[in-house]
């Protein structure tokens, strides 16, 4: 009797060879996104010894100025950023929507550029352009015999940069809400007699709130984890990823407990900010029966010239940046001071001191991608075509954790884990594969599953009639019709591994040293050379620019 229910059940795995990669997702999920936060958590609770269970951490932090402060300026600075990113991205996000206009594609492409864009990149570059010893400084004192004494320093300076960095993210959620609309129901509206200010507020926006939701708790939340951007702007700012990263490298002895602490309470606050978002979009019903689409009205040429200006304005402000650390790393640096002089010396030292950094970068970006590929588009199979009773939901809701997790606290994790027997990795490449992989996996997840949902499953249910094996079925049929949405995943896993830097610049030990290390430490370390930082900046930028631009052309020629 028990031979013949193993040989059933070895038979229905034979048969459904799926629900074996479903627990070796369960065991990835366990090992790499639960345990670590798990050990963060119980780190959290003890002394600086590591023995006996303790609040003290907890009770210190909320004791402390110097936490407290950290918290409520993290707040703040995601409360301000957000606002003025949203009065940015909504009105723009509803103009595309309505109107029809020349180079719309083109802007399209340029924002989407801008949401890929290193946070850490655009900090150093607008201290290039507006710090104290800034290159517009310079022009206004070399022109007009005036001091700005402008210092882009503090919470000004870093609210102002990190509202560059996230407009974009709520203008295409935004977008995509407002541009889905069912028409008719803004022509009900209006023929029961509202005007266009009223259907405006009372059926459009309201039925755009789902993006416009998700894009602002997105966009909170990439605010409340940047750790790049206060660390180079930020000064005598602290905020709560600096403040984790200052407890574990702190001059007098690193307090590993109080950089857990520090972090279980960022994984609070980005917790209820995620349950806030889920209960505003579970309130209502946003769905409608119609999949007709609205049609664009053609601009006149006085709202041609307002969008045009609007679009100007905020591409302009968006790649400013970038535009000046492009001519300032063919300028000469002299004792970390730009002089006017131009050269090609900075790409030289380059190439001569710093090339490996650039091969570390694309290995592990490689890899982690390869990884976020395989996992992304078989956890999606799992989601959509699957769907185990209680296997899925754990694997789809588990993967989808780290999203929430800042990058410095998913890096504590790994380091509380794998820094001790049996299994030791810290210090290695492979610690930094993994914490890639797993932080830039929901990418890939979310994209995949979006094709897949597109790919009937009567197509693949032809395939297993006619006598091809699952495996084989779900390769020569369902993959290849989902490849577009797998490139994209990829293309975007791929992007974000490139720029990380909070948890890298945590894990990594020479020779180990990726791109954004190497431009964070010429920017923030004294003496150091800052032509090979902006070198280096432009450097990773075609890194970045190139592949979004050659999938946004193929996806653009399959539709």
């Amino acid at each position: 009797m028990g031979g013949n229910l193993l040989k059933q059940s070895i038979n229905k795995t034979v048969r459904d060879p799926w629900i074996i990669f479903a627990f070796v997702c369960m065991i990835v999920s366990v090992g790499f996104i639960f345990y670590p936060q798990l050990q963060t958590i119980m780190t959290s609770f003890q002394n600086k010894e590591g023995s006996g269970f303790t609040f003290h951490n907890f009770i210190e932090f909320f004791q402390k100025k110097r936490y407290t402060t950290a918290l409520i300026n993290s707040l703040q600075v995601v409360f301000f950023s957000t606002l003025l990113a949203s009065a940015l991205a909504l009105p723009l996000a509803y103009l595309f929507s309505k109107f029809d206009f020349r180079f719309k594609n083109t802007t399209l492409t340029l924002i989407t550029m801008a949401s890929s864009s290193p946070p850490f990149l655009g900090a150093y570059a607008w201290v290039i352009l507006l710090g104290r010893y800034g290159v517009l400084n310079k022009i206004i004192d070399s022109w007009f015999h005036y001091d700005l004494n402008w210092k882009l320093r503090g919470e000004a300076g870093v609210v102002w940069v990190i509202i560059w960095l996230i407009f974009p993210l709520v203008f295409l959620l935004s977008y995509d809400s407002f541009s889905s609309q069912d028409p008719s129901l803004k022509e009900a509206s209006m023929s029961l007699g509202a005007n266009k200010r009223k259907t405006l507020w009372r059926v459009e926006v309201p039925l755009a709130m789902p993006g416009v939701i998700t894009g602002l708790f997105m966009a909170a939340l990439a605010a409340f984890s940047d750790f790049g951007t206060p660390a180079i702007i930020g000064g005598e700012f602290p905020v709560m990823p600096t403040l984790v990263y200052s407890e574990f490298v702190s001059e007098v002895g690193g307090n590993l407990n109080m950089a857990s602490a520090v972090g279980v309470i960022m994984i609070l606050v980005a917790s209820v900010a995620l349950m806030i978002q889920r209960y505003l979009l579970a309130k209502k019903t946003y769905a409608s029966v119609s999949a007709k689409r609205p049609l664009l009205v053609k601009a006149s040429k006085g709202m041609k010239a307002v969008i045009g200006l609007y679009i100007g304005a905020i591409i302009s402000m968006s790649f400013l940046p970038h535009l000046t650390l492009l001519v300032v790393s063919l300028m000469k640096w002299k004792w970390g001071i730009l002089t006017n002089q131009f050269t090609l010396d900075n790409y030289v030292n380059l190439f001569k001191s710093h090339l490996a950094p650039i091969g570390v970068s694309f290995m592990l970006g490689s890899m982690s991608t390869l990884l976020d590929v395989i996992f992304g588009v078989g956890i999606a199979y799992l989601i959509v075509r699957k769907r185990y009773k209680f296997i899925s939901s754990f694997v789809n809701i588990s993967m989808m954790v780290p999203y929430i997790i800042p990058g410095t606290v998913l890096a504590i994790g790994f380091i509380v884990v794998f820094n001790k027997p049996p299994v030791i990795l810290t210090g290695t490449w492979i610690i930094l594969v993994l914490v890639s992989f797993i932080r830039k996996l929901p990418f890939s997840i979310k994209s995949a599953e979006s094709s897949l949902y597109l790919v009937h499953k009567a197509l693949e249910d032809a395939a297993l009639m006619c006598g091809a094996r699952p495996f084989t079925a779900f390769k020569d049929i369902t993959f290849k019709l989902m490849i577009g949405g797998v490139i994209s995943g990829a293309t975007l896993s791929f992007l974000q591994i490139m720029t990380e830097l909070s948890s890298t610049l945590i894990l990594y030990r020479p020779p180990w040293v990726t791109m954004p290390v190497v431009i964070f430490q010429n920017a923030m370390t004294a003496g150091a050379d800052f032509g090979i930082s902006a070198a280096m900046g432009v450097v990773l930028m075609t890194c970045i620019y190139v592949p979004l631009l050659l999938v946004n052309k193929s996806s653009r020629k399959k539709t």
